[in-house]
């Protein structure tokens, strides 16, 4: 799954390096909604989140 141009994650440098609430709640939103439009990757990543579990490589490398 790849970003568009405008769901790029923005650079940063030094102290703001981590990613912001809101930013984990868009891309969440994203994974659901690509979920909910038949994306098996998206599934196959909820799933992984709710499980609080790293990836399979297979899902990754597709």
């Amino acid at each position: 799954m790849a970003f568009t141009e405008d769901q790029q994650p923005a650079k940063r440098r030094g102290r703001a390096k981590d990613v912001t609430k809101r930013e984990v709640e868009a891309a969440r939103n994203r994974l659901r909604d690509a979920a909910a439009a038949g994306d098996l990757q998206a599934c196959a990543a909820l799933v992984a989140l709710a499980e609080n579990r790293p990836l399979p490589v297979e899902a990754v490398a597709a």
